[in-house]
C-alpha cells in the first residue's frame, strides 16, 4: 500500500511543479502557526529533486500547491518539533519526505519522457498530484462507471 501511495504521490506532484514551472498561486494552510509558514525569500536548502536554483518564493508556492492537492499540512512531509510545532524544512528525518521526492521524480519522468512525446495535446497535459490524490493523502480507489 505504501508503494502504491508513493507511486501516486510522485505521479501527481512532479508535473505540478516541474512541468508547470512552479507557477501556482500561493495557498496558505488554514490555521498554520506562524513558525510553520516558510519565508519566501529564504534560500532553499537540501534540494535533491527540485531544481537547485528555484527561488524561495517559487518553492513556497509549489509546496503550498502540494498541500492543497494532497490535503496535508507542511508537517506531513517535513520534520516538525512536537513541542514548538516549528518545522525544519531541510531535515530528512521524516520518511514521508523521501516518498514525496520519489513521487516528484516519477511524475517528472512521466511528464517529460512520455507525455511530452505525444503529439496530441489532449493527451499530453502534464499530470499533477491532484490527478490521483484529489485532495486526499491516499488516492481514492478507482471505481469504473457501470
Amino acid at each position: 500500500m505504501l508503494l502504491r501511495f508513493a507511486v501516486v504521490l510522485i505521479v501527481g506532484c512532479s508535473g505540478f511543479g516541474l512541468a508547470l514551472g512552479a507557477a501556482l498561486p500561493s495557498i496558505q494552510a488554514p490555521n498554520a502557526p506562524a513558525s510553520a509558514q516558510k519565508v519566501p525569500d529564504a534560500k532553499p536548502t537540501n534540494l535533491k529533486v527540485l531544481p537547485a536554483d528555484i527561488s524561495g518564493e517559487a518553492l513556497d508556492k509549489l509546496m503550498h500547491g502540494y498541500e492543497k492537492q494532497l490535503g496535508v499540512p507542511c508537517g506531513y512531509c517535513h520534520e516538525q518539533n512536537p513541542e514548538t510545532k516549528e518545522i525544519n524544512y531541510a531535515s530528512d528525518e521524516n520518511p514521508a519526505k523521501q516518498t514525496a521526492r520519489f513521487m516528484i521524480s516519477m511524475t517528472s519522468d512521466i511528464n517529460k519522457k512520455y507525455l511530452a512525446q505525444l503529439g496530441d495535446r489532449r493527451y499530453a497535459s502534464p499530470i499533477t498530484c491532484g490527478n490521483c490524490h484529489r485532495g486526499q493523502v491516499e488516492p481514492p480507489d478507482f471505481e469504473p462507471k457501470p
